[in-house]
């Protein structure tokens, strides 16, 4: 049946159109029983997959069509919103910038609110500038690990698809290692040992990015909280001194432990984000668009938590600062006669406490949301995988060695991907941080007036 009707269709047709026979009786049984797919997803899953399917694979259709179409174009609508609303902030940034009065700007020398040096200084440009040799220094032995995870996926492909396979049957493989042709054993042996001189390399690079990283955390900490000190000596009220010696104490930490992941987590992680991304297109264009089906999902959801999650660590920061200064303030007097007043301080302090411990609760459960959310929607992700993958496979379309590489760098895909949203957690985070901690640093009042015009101190930046 279907070779008659391949047969009207006509030869002249069929060269025009260069079909396959496949693909000329699958079109001819999808005229017979049509189906919902539009013709332009059968051509796409015969563009990606190189596969020409009959009617009954339905859930192929459904796969493609959530694969190939859904999740790219949503993430491509993402892309392009978040890009529109990063240069409409950076717009308005500008403009508030400009709107400065002069007089502002030329009120005495530096060190006072308003003058040329002073004016608001993001957290990136603090960090780079109080860190810009061991940042370049990190930048570079950050760049040494990407080679490095191109070959732990390149080398498994060839040890399954060359070394462990015998097409031939012949017991030679069909791969010279540098030049030279080996046995399966010897070929076995010597791709072992540049995996393992690899991964060696790699280990001792990601080291020394750790010890470069802490050492960057550690002088940021030390900068601000040697900022914090010079105000603090300046400062005649006890409350002002109790609330810097929390900011010394509880906010500083977590700014300068983020200075250090700021070059290198999206050159590491991203790096190794793209690179798993470019081995797997260079596999199989499909086996890649599934390795991220989950993202757009993810992005849509997690910042909005993300938001939350920022309001409340501000709340949590100043319900820290008044918990401090009550537990510094002055006891008053007993009035002659009178009650004591210590019961009401007490009152107040428990209150307080009370509160703290309720927004550090949902905070955790923040967290703790955030976080199941990204496992699910990470484990979702396999299920795709597999299908399409397992499916090229029992096709003949995909070899083992290719499958099992893909496997390997989707297990680099979800690590990466967790890390890149931590430092995206963690950049909210300390911004906020960074932005209670120059306020601190400004002058008396600076506080209560922050929601109008934040300023920040000359300290911070000059330490």
């Amino acid at each position: 049946m279907g070779v008659k009707a391949a047969g009207a269709i006509g030869g002249e047709q069929i060269a025009r159109l260069a079909l396959s026979p496949a693909r000329i009786e699958a079109r001819v049984r999808r005229q017979e029983y049509p189906l919902l797919t539009p013709p332009i997803i059968h051509d796409l899953i015969h563009w990606t997959l190189g596969l020409d399917h009959a009617h009954a694979h339905w859930w192929i259709d459904l796969v493609t069509v959530v694969v190939l179409v859904v999740a790219p174009a949503w993430t491509a609508w993402l892309a392009a919103r978040s890009g529109l609303r990063w240069a409409a902030a950076r717009r308005d940034r500008v403009r508030k910038g400009r709107a400065v009065p002069s007089s502002a700007a030329s009120t005495g020398a530096a060190g006072r609110p308003g003058s040329r040096e002073t004016g608001a200084v993001p957290l990136e440009a603090y960090v780079v500038r109080a860190t810009s040799r061991l940042q370049v220094r990190l930048v570079l032995l950050s760049v040494l690990t990407l080679p490095a995870a191109w070959l732990l996926l390149e080398i498994p492909k060839h040890i399954i698809n060359h070394a462990l396979a015998d097409d031939a049957g012949d017991g030679h493989p069909k791969m010279a290692f540098l030049g030279l042709h080996l046995g399966r054993v010897e070929l076995l042996f010597a791709l072992c040992a540049s995996y393992l001189a690899v991964l060696t390399l790699s280990g001792l690079a990601k080291y020394a990015v750790n010890r470069v990283r802490g050492r960057v955390n550690e002088r940021l900490v030390r900068r601000l909280r040697l900022a914090i000190v010079r105000r603090a000596r300046g400062e005649r009220s006890a409350e002002r001194r109790a609330t810097l010696a929390a900011v010394a104490v509880q906010e500083v930490e977590p700014i300068g432990y983020f200075g250090g992941s700021l070059v290198v987590v999206p050159l590491v992680q991203g790096g190794t984000l793209v690179t798993s991304i470019v081995f797997l297109l260079l596999q199989n264009a499909a086996l890649a668009l599934a390795a991220l089906i989950m993202l757009p999902v993810q992005l849509t959801i997690l910042p909005r938590l993300q938001g939350r999650l920022n309001a409340k660590v501000r709340q949590r920061v100043h319900a820290t600062r008044e918990l401090g200064a009550l537990l510094t303030a002055p006891v008053v007097a007993r009035p002659a006669g009178g009650e004591a007043c210590e019961p009401s301080g007490l009152g107040r302090q428990m209150r307080q406490a009370r509160g703290l411990e309720r927004v550090r609760i949902e905070i955790n459960d923040l967290k703790g949301r955030l976080k199941g959310l990204y496992n699910y929607t990470a484990n979702l992700t396999p299920f795709f995988f597999f299908s399409i993958g397992g499916y090229l496979v029992v096709q003949g379309r995909l070899s083992l060695g290719a499958l099992v590489a893909a496997l390997a760098a989707y297990k680099e895909i979800a690590p990466a991907m967790r890390e890149l949203f931590d430092f995206a957690q963690d950049w909210s985070d300390a911004r906020a941080r960074f932005e209670e901690v120059t306020k601190a640093l400004g002058p008396a009042g600076q506080e209560q007036r922050a929601t109008e015009r934040p300023v920040r101190d000359q300290t911070v930046r000059a330490a």
